[in-house]
């Protein structure tokens, strides 16, 4: 089956996650990380969790998928919002969810979770058979703005992650200072020069600047505040900025 790969922004989205093991405490510690507003369907769940929920962070609806609970949530001034014992429907309407994940250690559940997301036109993963839903997370390496994805399209997770290990390993720390550098000479560049072609072409130089190996040797910060006292000197001249850009490029 062909696939789309794709970066979805999630920032207040609101997401479903069925099950509170290990597996569901992974998906949700990655969805809150990108913003999304996260609902837990589970009658119990891991410590980090339950964490969650006391602190507001996620709303954690404590029950089976398709049996009656209670929803326990507090704000983030530890106000209750939900109580044990309050009936609550965990069949719950799919409609306000952009991404259901069906995350618990039956597989029957699973199933069931993405039948009703499939019918409900949600973009649906599952845990335990990935190429059965429609969308597939990817392994992740995350350095800052970089972030580097693997997928073998449900064929075997076990690599993906064995590959995911060995980008870890390949693209360190050092990469999300680069990536901030890049981003900032970009915006630099962007309000510096109007001329496109001549912007096209110095962005395009950017990556074979020598940032890495300054980052390496501990001589980056001083090497970056006299470049950018330079660029600032020659901020009437878009000339004189892209000679100093070229011979940045040189060094």
């Amino acid at each position: 089956m062909k696939e789309y790969p794709a970066m979805l922004r999630l920032e207040g989205k609101r997401c479903l996650v069925v099950g509170g093991g290990a597996v569901a405490e992974r998906k949700i510690a990655s969805l809150l990380e990108a913003g999304a507003l996260v609902t837990v369907i589970s009658p119990a769940a891991a410590a980090a969790v339950e964490k969650w929920a006391e602190t507001g962070r996620i709303t954690w609806r404590c029950g089976r998928y398709g049996e009656a609970g209670y929803s326990y949530t507090k704000d983030r001034e530890g106000s209750d919002k939900g109580r044990p014992g309050t009936e609550a429907s965990l069949y719950p309407d799919l409609s306000p969810y952009l991404i259901v994940f069906a995350a618990t250690d039956n597989p029957q559940v699973n199933e069931r979770v993405l039948a009703d997301a499939d019918k409900a036109g949600k973009l649906v993963s599952v845990a335990d058979k990935p190429d059965s839903g429609n969308l597939i997370v990817p392994a992740a390496v995350r350095r800052g703005k970089l972030t580097l994805a693997v997928s073998t399209s449900g064929a075997s997770p076990a690599l993906s992650a064995k590959i995911g290990r060995e980008l870890q390993e390949r693209y360190g720390p050092e990469y999300e200072i680069y990536l901030d550098f890049l981003a900032e000479l970009r915006e630099l560049a962007r309000s510096r020069v109007g001329d496109m072609p001549l912007r096209h072409e110095l962005l395009r130089r950017l990556p074979n600047w020598r940032v890495l190996d300054r980052i390496a040797a501990g001589t980056y910060e001083a090497w970056r505040a006299s470049l950018l006292g330079r660029f600032q000197a020659a901020q009437d001249s878009e000339e004189a900025f892209a000679a100093i850009w070229m011979e940045a490029d040189q060094q």
